[in-house]
């Protein structure tokens, strides 16, 4: 009796294991291809400016955008977002500059990694928030540009990118956001200028950079990491709900709620150089977002 027992749970766990072989196969198969997959895109056209006004607004652009947030101050010093420790693999935000171990980009280059989020070989970009970004106006998109064009080379190398099978397994259930390429319409096209306002239409142009933490719809969920509280909900049916304008904008300037709170680390409200009017804009889209 204890031999056929001990036979089942032999047979059993062999099946289990067969099946896990063969999901993961799965897995493998689909992430590696969506990894190499090359996008016949039609690259847009821009006129990228080189006077100093458009730098300065380019720069403006990659500050409340988080490009500098996830590049670092001088473009090189590349956030760590999971390191060789991590079950998911090593990701790490690229030297963006033309220094050594940087990128030697064209504009249409910049234009294809932004609008499209594909390399220069076509492939998607690892971990690059390209949805979050192509939404630029025309002339928002040519300021960047400008922008990140001009900045002093720095010689600084990144280490390879990998993926582990943790990070394949949530990638391909799509709780793991590697490729933006494959959430991007590569045939959309945009406004030449959105005008700002104090109002919710210019507010959700500028919150969708919210999106990356606080997901689509801005409801907020679990951690993401070890020691990260859980990201709250910033529509009307988290605590914004119950915050002035003003308590929303002082916010930006204290690192407090209006309850008093102090923001954590992960949340660093003062690397957002938003103008008071820009936030009053995010507040007032956020504030009616049901």
């Amino acid at each position: 009796m204890l031999n056929k027992i001990v036979k089942w749970i032999g047979i059993v766990l062999g099946s289990l294991v067969l099946l896990l072989l063969i999901f993961y196969g799965i897995v493998y198969a689909k992430t590696e291809a969506s990894i190499n997959k090359v996008y016949d895109v039609k690259l847009q056209s821009l006129s990228i400016p080189d006077d100093s006004a458009s730098y300065l607004a380019g720069r403006h652009v990659a500050e409340i955008r988080g490009c500098i947030g996830c590049h670092g101050a001088d473009l090189a010093t590349g956030e760590v977002f999971a390191d060789a420790n991590s079950p998911i693999g090593f990701i790490q935000a690229s030297n963006i500059t033309s220094g050594k171990g940087g990128i030697d980009y064209t504009d249409q280059d910049w234009i294809r990694a932004l609008r499209h989020g594909l390399g220069k070989d076509n492939k998607p970009l690892w971990f690059m928030p390209s949805h979050e970004i192509c939404g630029l106006s025309n002339q928002d998109m040519a300021n960047l540009i400008s922008y990140v064009r001009k900045q002093t080379p720095v010689d600084k190398t990144t280490p390879p990118k990998s993926i582990k099978p943790l990070g394949r397994v949530l990638t391909f259930m799509g709780e793991f956001p590697l490729l933006s390429a494959e959430k991007i319409d590569h045939s959309a096209t945009y406004a030449d200028e959105v005008k700002p306002a104090i109002d919710a239409d210019y507010g959700k142009y500028l919150a969708v950079t919210c999106t990356g933490c606080h997901t689509d719809s801005f409801k907020g969920g679990p951690s993401h990491e070890p020691g990260q509280p859980p990201i709250p909900d910033i529509s009307s049916t988290g605590n914004l709900g119950h915050w002035t304008q003003e308590g929303f904008v002082k916010l930006f300037h204290t690192g407090k709620t209006p309850e008093g709170r102090v923001l954590s680390k992960y949340m660093p409200v003062k690397a957002f150089t938003y103008s008071d009017d820009e936030l009053r804009a995010i507040y007032l889209y956020l504030h009616d977002l049901k």
